[in-house]
């Protein structure tokens, strides 16, 4: 697991490595944003659809809203 941070350090979203050697981006509340496949090389959105090829995680955007905890 790795933190994403923006260029002033400010915590951007979350890199996990889950089943298969996929990568999860996951927001700072934890959902899904993007997954990589290195078995088919190509980066997806939580939709499904194709981002582009390779690992594009650390280039995606992640919306910055607050989780709602309680």
């Amino acid at each position: 697991m790795a933190i994403l941070k923006d260029k002033y350090g400010k915590p951007q979203g979350i890199t996990q490595t889950v089943a298969g050697g996929m990568e999860r981006l996951l927001d700072l509340c934890g959902k899904v944003i993007a997954t990589n496949r290195p078995d088919t090389d190509w980066t997806y959105d939580n939709h499904g659809e194709r981002i582009g090829t390779g690992n594009r995680l650390a280039g995606t955007k992640t919306k910055n809203s607050r989780c709602m905890v309680g």
